[in-house]
């Protein structure tokens, strides 16, 4: 299998990547390596199968037009898996980030879910790759990822650190290039690079039936795409508040995730009888649909109140120029961002709000996918 492993030869490809259409002189500018070794480099790299040669492109000086390049995206495929709580998402993405394939597994609670990752990615992606190159396999895990013990912990799917799951997948997929991600980091790094964030410093905070979060700093996410910088749903708010599954009490998702939104209402069974709306139906848009009523309304303002508190702290913490809400609640402009944006702002300290963005994430749900290939083909 031919890899890109010349730090050199990586940059350049990574640089392709980043920029459709960039010339072999705009590479040497930027790199400051020589026009020769640049064009070595990247004959390398279309030799190999991994850029292709577009010709001549738009120019805005005199002269011959400059060769414009990029990413063979027909040529190189990433596998990607999502192993999740009830189910696997199953994607080929392209190196030119075009979703090839997309297919759910449904997961079994007695279900091996080493093993049913094992006959997705045999029986249904690598026959799907064709005559492409499989560049590798991007897993991506809802909880952290230990790349440096192998291990990983999630209480979503129930793997703890002792359960030797990064091991049984490399023996099961060997000979292919492995990489294991948290959820959030590839939501994040789908946004900083398919969105062109411009802010160095800034917050990814994921809200789903957990929280979770990942760091930029100086544009680059701080120790890698594994949730091993932070995390963030499991900081505590409340010494004496609920047990978290983590063994913590007062974790900050045991209020701020929409997990908790929906437990506010399971719980109150004198508000779902007046909604006339069965506990196993609640779910974030049933209760959204339901803001008209006081009750309603009130318990999701309180609500995000909560969410406004832990993320004040985090901006106390980290002071980021911009905070990105993500998770399907982020769509709820009016309803959750707005109201949301406006607590942080007005709980921050000043001098940390007075330039501080708030705003719903951007991408939509590729972005996992999207993130996990791109992270794959930029670090791997």
């Amino acid at each position: 299998q031919y890899l890109i492993r010349s730090g050199n030869l990586r940059q350049i490809y990574q640089l392709i990547d980043q920029n459709i259409g960039i010339s072999r002189a705009r590479l040497a500018k930027i790199t400051k390596l020589s026009k020769t070794t640049v064009s070595s480099l990247v004959d390398e790299l279309i030799a190999g199968g991994y850029v292709l040669d577009c010709g001549a492109g738009a120019s805005q000086q005199q002269g011959r037009r400059p060769n414009v390049l990029r990413v063979n995206g027909a040529g190189n495929v990433v596998a990607v898996i999502s192993w999740r709580r009830a189910r696997l998402d199953i994607a080929l993405v392209a190196a030119d980030s075009k979703v090839l394939l997309r297919s759910q597994v449904p997961l079994e609670e007695q279900d091996d879910g080493v093993e049913k990752i094992t006959q997705a990615f045999f029986g249904t992606l690598l026959p799907a790759v064709g005559s492409a190159r499989l560049m590798g396999v991007s897993i991506i895990i809802p909880g952290i990822v230990d790349s440096e013990r192998g291990r990983i912990l999630s209480t979503v799917i129930g793997v703890g650190f002792e359960d030797p799951v990064i091991e049984r997948l490399s023996r099961a997929l060997a000979g292919y290039s492995l990489c294991f991600l948290n959820d959030t980091a590839c939501f994040a790094y789908a946004e900083s690079v398919f969105t062109r964030i411009e802010e160095p410093y800034f917050a990814y905070i994921n809200v789903s039936k957990g929280v979770g979060a990942c760091l930029f700093a100086d544009g680059k996410m701080l120790r890698g795409a594994g949730a091993m910088a932070t995390q963030f749903g499991h900081y505590s708010i409340d010494r004496n508040g609920p047990e978290c599954p983590c063994g913590n009490r007062g974790c900050f998702e045991r209020y701020g995730s929409t997990g908790a939104l929906v437990r506010r209402f399971t719980e109150n069974v004198a508000l779902l009888e007046k909604l006339g709306v069965p506990a196993e139906d609640v779910n974030g848009k049933v209760i959204f649909d339901h803001l008209d009523d006081a009750d309603v309304s009130a318990t999701v303002n309180s609500w995000i109140d909560s969410i406004a508190f832990g993320i004040i702290g985090l901006v106390h913490i980290f002071n980021p120029e911009m905070v990105l809400i993500g998770g399907g609640i982020s769509r709820e402009d009016e309803h959750f961002i707005r109201p949301l944006r406006e607590k942080i702002l007005n709980g921050a300290m000043e001098q940390f709000a007075k330039d501080l963005e708030v705003e719903a994430a951007a991408l939509g749900n590729n972005a996992g996918l999207l993130g996990a290939c791109a992270y794959f083909r930029q670090n791997f």
